[in-house]
């Protein structure tokens, strides 16, 4: 999150810039949607994510370089590159989250200081990473959609891969809708979305959520308006990231070494006058009901990065012959693999193949 100085500067002398038709033709309003056009932050592609694959996702990068043509600019549009920017929530245990990220109570002390200095302002876009086991217990949202003068035009719910319960397992992709009942979005939004990202081998789970998600589920903003999807506006994307998954390699998922395709669907829902269903049957569970292919046996799923660095495998490493040499090292036998130092929270039989029968005790939610 791009945050403004809490302190901006006030300038005791500046030219008017009355010469220039920017301000002296163009009403204020007209020079507020161009200032935050520029000012709006947009996906960054030069910076390929980095390995830990649980926190990193592509980016957005804000181009500030419109605040320095003049103080009469900067005085006007201070603020934006904060209004402006994809702010970005985390609803996850504390290993899935960066080591540094915005807070809600941050983020309130910065819209405080805007509505002091210019009044109530619309814009930016907001997005909420959420493990399922949180997203589907909460019923506050950890506040984040109640702070004061908080104005986004779009919002966005990310379920990432390793969000979803017991994928560790490869359990069938599952989504409990009841905390849509809870959610009230801002009235100023006119665009909320939901991403569900599986990997490539997935993705007809993926469009079958995402269908079934267009179909049936609703959601409200504050002031009543109803938020309506359809599946003509689902939209799907693709990207790749390191397969070095807190501290583990997943070699099950890879399609080259050390990276997953990743596929995700994003179901968008827009403001309408379509009267909500019964409230009682609201945003019903999804499920994937049908047989899915196996991932490849490999003998592990995943190998502890403590070992692969021990043993000098590097990520370029493919997967086939990470396994021959752990095989060869004898890796997995008698405990080897096993160093307190790098414990994370999973039963060893959780990294093996052929895991899939695991009991509910494997959970995402239980092994964190």
């Amino acid at each position: 999150m791009t945050e403004p100085n809490l302190s901006p500067a006030c300038f005791i002398k500046y030219n008017e810039q009355t010469q220039s038709n920017v301000f002296s033709l163009l009403p204020p309003e007209i020079r507020y949607e161009i200032f935050a056009y520029a000012l709006t932050s947009a996906p960054d592609t030069t910076q390929p994510p980095k390995q830990d694959g649980y926190c990193t996702r592509p980016g957005h990068r804000t181009y500030t370089e419109l605040l320095q043509t003049c103080k009469k600019v900067y005085m006007e549009a201070w603020f934006m590159p904060f209004i402006c920017s994809e702010h970005t929530f985390w609803m996850a245990y504390w290993d899935r989250t960066p080591k540094r990220m915005v807070t809600v109570e941050k983020m309130q002390q910065c819209l405080d200081l805007i509505h002091d200095r210019h009044g109530e302002v619309q814009g930016g876009h907001i997005r909420v990473f959420s493990q399922l086991w949180n997203l589907e217990s909460t019923r506050d949202f950890d506040g984040i959609f109640t702070m004061h003068h908080f104005h986004p035009q779009s919002v966005t719910i990310t379920i990432r891969y390793t969000d979803t319960w017991m994928w560790e397992n490869n359990e069938e992709l599952h989504i409990e809708g009841a905390w849509g009942k809870w959610l009230v979005l801002p009235s100023s939004v006119t665009r909320f979305c939901i991403d569900i990202e599986s990997i490539e081998r997935r993705k007809d789970e993926v469009d079958y959520i995402a269908g079934e998600m267009a179909d049936q589920w609703r959601f409200q903003r504050a002031d009543g308006i109803n938020m309506v999807a359809a599946k003509a506006n689902t939209s799907i994307s693709r990207w790749t990231g390191s397969s070095m998954l807190g501290r583990e390699r997943w070699v099950r998922d890879e399609v080259t070494p050390g990276q997953l395709q990743y596929y995700f669907a994003t179901v968008t829902w827009r403001p309408s006058q379509e009267p909500l269903d019964d409230q009682h049957t609201l945003n019903s569970p999804l499920r994937v009901n049908w047989s899915r292919p196996l991932p490849p046996n490999l003998g592990w799923n995943s190998i502890k990065k403590s070992y692969l660095e021990n043993a000098g495998i590097s990520m370029t490493v493919p997967a086939d012959q990470v396994i021959a040499e752990c095989i060869a090292d004898g890796y997995g036998v008698n405990g080897s693999d096993d160093e307190s130092d790098d414990y994370d929270g999973y039963d060893e039989h959780r990294s093996r193949a052929g895991s899939d029968d695991d009991s509910d005790e494997n959970s995402d939610e239980d092994s964190d």
